[in-house]
């Protein structure tokens, strides 16, 4: 095998590895063993990662042969590489000053969270650093992210139903574990899909918008993607873990943002910006998330007296309906209001402005919901905020 071969192959192996990974680890789990998951996760997990860092040995010692250096794409400007050097750092200092290194090292009998299991993490996260460098291999990666997402969530659900044959210790019907073991577990991994499920679905509907001949294909994809966004945000309200239903609005507003930031710059390219448009366009963003939230508040409104009269035809057997509609009526009048102004091209300069004057304010609200007495009261009443 000559040292191009040699080459590809030790790529085609790193890349099977970290998909295994993405896969097998969330998925896996052994009911025939003492521990069922964390256990024989991250053995699983290891081996890969045994396997992978082979391949990248290989590969960079053939390269070293070959051109007398290895073809390294890694250097102290990558993001993220120093603290990676520096958490691998604190880990052996340590596990040097510890008064159990076996159990520092390798891990307990329960959990196996020791030096080898967090170097594992690293390596995988070196070596993606390394040779994840082609458009292909980021949409492959997202894709198998995404469509293992499935599984684990319809699991969750069938535990939710009261259906799963498996008998567990725990409560898996008010709180799902699913595959994962733990319900703040599941709500994670759905947290990292759900972001790159929306991007997706977001893609799909701007391929329907924009493209002369729009097939079935594309109204199919768009229609499995919004399908996978729901599945995934269903089951991590059924986790009923508070950190990750957080995470993930903050997650979305993150990700809205840099939306909105990527539209400013299209704008730009089209028509350039002088310096005396900044403050005009950033006095027209923020009355328009004023103008937003007012319509939202409004509509809020409205929809809670709907959700009265709902609770008034089931003699009030549903006493939570009126704020629930109020939250949903609020949420589709603001998203609808940014969704027109975005699809037909307008406020593309200065919208980034609104976004961010709304993240400020649902800052400064969600502090004072939990820091001022009264407020505080009040909002565990809501059926949305209790928890």
């Amino acid at each position: 095998m000559n040292s191009t071969k040699l080459s590809a192959f030790c790529d085609k192996v790193m890349e099977l590895c970290w998909l295994l990974a993405v896969i097998v680890t969330p998925l896996f789990f052994n009911v025939n063993s003492n521990n069922v998951f964390e256990r024989d996760k991250w053995t699983t997990l290891r081996t890969i990662v045994l396997v992978m860092a082979a391949a990248w040995l290989v590969r960079l010692v053939e390269e070293w042969i070959s051109n007398g250096k290895p073809d390294l794409h890694i250097t102290w400007r990558t993001p993220l590489a120093l603290p990676i050097f520096l958490t691998i750092l604190s880990y052996a200092i340590s596990s040097i000053f510890s008064v159990t290194p076996y159990i520092s090292i390798f891990g307990g009998y329960q959990r196996m969270r020791g030096v080898f299991s967090a170097l594992s993490c690293v390596v995988i996260c070196l070596i993606v650093l390394d040779r994840l460098q082609t458009r292909e291999q980021v949409d492959r990666f997202i894709t198998v992210m995404i469509l293992n997402s499935l599984p684990i969530a319809l699991y969750g659900f069938i535990q939710h139903a009261g259906l799963d044959p498996l008998p567990w210790g725990g409560d898996v019907t008010r709180r799902i574990a699913s595959s994962m073991g733990n319900a703040i577990f599941v709500a994670a991994y759905m947290i990292l899909a759900a972001i790159p499920t929306l991007a997706r679905v977001v893609e799909a509907f701007q391929a329907i918008l924009t493209d002369e001949e729009t097939g079935a294909a594309d109204v199919l994809r768009a229609a499995a993607y919004i399908f996978l966004l729901l599945v995934q945000v269903i089951s991590i309200y059924f986790s009923q873990s508070r950190g990750p239903q957080m995470g993930l609005v903050a997650g979305i507003g993150v990700w809205a943002f840099l939306g909105l930031l990527a539209l400013q710059r299209g704008a730009q390219r089209e028509q350039p910006f002088q310096p005396r448009d900044l403050l005009r366009d950033m006095g027209r963003g923020l009355l328009f998330g004023l103008v937003s939230l007012v319509a939202g508040g409004i509509s809020g409104g409205l929809f809670y007296f709907i959700g009265r009269g709902i609770d008034a035809l089931w003699v009030g057997q549903l006493p939570e309906a009126p704020m629930w509609a109020a939250v949903v009526g609020a949420v589709l009048a603001s998203f609808s209001m940014w969704g027109v102004f975005i699809i037909n091209r307008r406020g593309w300069r200065w919208m980034w402005t609104g976004a961010l004057l709304i993240s400020v304010l649902f800052a400064v609200f969600f502090m004072l919901i939990n820091l001022v007495g009264p407020i505080h009261d009040f909002s565990k009443q809501l059926p949305f905020l209790g928890r």
